[in-house]
């Protein structure tokens, strides 16, 4: 991966495409389907930028990589959630994965974020794998 972006609402329509193309490469990886997102409006995809910020991966003039960044309303300032991984089928298992992680992570940290959260969905073990070798732990409540 030889840039990571991040996006602002303006690309709005770029954010749309890789997520809608992520939901269809990799369908049992996320929450949302893409027959949930096809249709979503302008407006819709603007929104997601009000949840949180979201980063791009790029390979030459190619899209590769996402990860978004989310807050709920509550969520103290200096917490986040990282969600909606992503990297094409070409490039996996070369790194990018762990770069766009570790790109979006210490942008966190510069702003002041110390505690990031994720979940991983049940049987997705390549992510469970990538999120240990960074040094996140599972938590139980």
């Amino acid at each position: 991966m030889a840039h990571i972006e991040l996006l602002t609402a303006d690309d709005w329509f770029r954010l749309k495409e890789v997520r809608l193309f992520a939901l269809q490469d990799s369908p049992d990886s996320f929450l949302s389907t893409y027959e949930q997102e096809k249709d979503y409006s302008k407006g819709q995809w603007i929104a997601e930028f009000d949840r949180g910020d979201w980063h791009i991966g790029t390979s030459g003039h190619r899209d590769i990589g996402l990860l978004g960044v989310t807050r709920e309303p509550e969520t103290p300032p200096d917490e986040c959630y990282l969600e909606y991984l992503w990297v094409s089928q070409e490039k996996r298992r070369a790194g990018c994965a762990s770069q766009l992680v570790t790109a979006t992570l210490e942008r966190l940290h510069d702003i002041g974020v110390t505690t990031a959260f994720l979940w991983v969905l049940n049987g997705n073990d390549a992510a469970a794998r990538l999120y240990w070798k960074l040094g996140f732990a599972a938590l139980r409540s």
